[in-house]
């Protein structure tokens, strides 16, 4: 059963992670408007699908999965709109067609899961959930420099796990 199915539940894991969500988001676009736009889009299509939605490793990492998936789709468009009033042909940034955003948190868990278990936590808490390096540390009572190790040695495993993606979403998950 989907942990969106009961309404009350949908709205706790709202009120849970909506501000993280918001500002890892708005880290990247810098817009409340459109960042406000795109977590109301995230979870209307999560309510919307909540019947056949199976989520296997965790609601924190399919939400900031979710977040950087549409930061892109954003950054898609926009280049497509400056593209199109410029009289050029707009190249995707991501393999939209290929990757919905199911397929494209499988790879990113797929991935993930390859990593060794601290390196695991550190990355998810950095990469999905939006932490600082600092916040880490003090949440896992180790040092910031153990963090940046620890994500210094994901982000080439994920580098490499995940190079048959579009340049865009490993810029995306590595920033």
């Amino acid at each position: 059963m989907s942990p969106f199915q009961n309404s009350s539940h949908f709205e706790q894991i709202f009120k849970d992670n909506w501000e993280l969500m918001y500002q890892s988001a708005y880290s990247k676009i810098g817009d409340q408007s459109i960042v406000e736009d795109i977590l109301q889009e995230i979870f209307i299509d999560i309510w919307q699908r909540r019947d056949s939605l199976e989520i296997k490793s965790g609601i924190k990492t399919y939400l900031f999965t979710a977040v950087k998936y549409q930061v892109m789709k954003h950054f898609d468009e926009l280049a497509k709109s400056r593209a199109n009033s410029s009289n050029t042909l707009p190249e995707s940034t991501y393999e939209e067609d290929v990757f919905g955003l199911e397929e494209l948190y499988k790879e990113i868990e797929v991935a993930v899961e390859m990593l060794p278990p601290r390196s695991q936590l550190v990355f998810r808490m950095s990469r999905l959930e939006g932490y600082s390096t600092d916040e880490i540390a003090e949440k896992l009572k180790i040092s910031p420099q153990t963090v940046n190790n620890q994500l210094t040695k994901s982000l080439k495993i994920m580098r490499s796990e995940l190079k048959h993606l579009a340049p865009a979403l490993i810029i995306c998950l590595m920033s």
